[in-house]
């Protein structure tokens, strides 16, 4: 028999993208907004501010810089 182990870490505690409130309603409220749409349900899209933007870039440039010391 096999078993595999899973860490028992929700998307909120490993998602780098997920741990800033803002980037996170962020990412939800587009989320639902593409869901919704494909069912046929078309609603704004959220507006990406100059904030949250740039919050993105500094998590993606860390996840970068942490991936290349691996």
């Amino acid at each position: 028999m096999i078993q595999y182990y899973m860490p028992k870490k929700s998307l909120l505690e490993t998602n780098p993208y997920l741990k800033d409130p803002e980037v996170r309603a962020f990412l939800i409220e587009q989320c639902v907004a593409s869901s919704t749409a494909i069912e046929g349900v078309h609603i704004k899209y959220p507006k990406l501010t100059k904030e949250i933007k740039k919050k993105m870039r500094e998590i993606a440039a860390a996840q970068k810089a942490q991936k290349k010391r691996q």
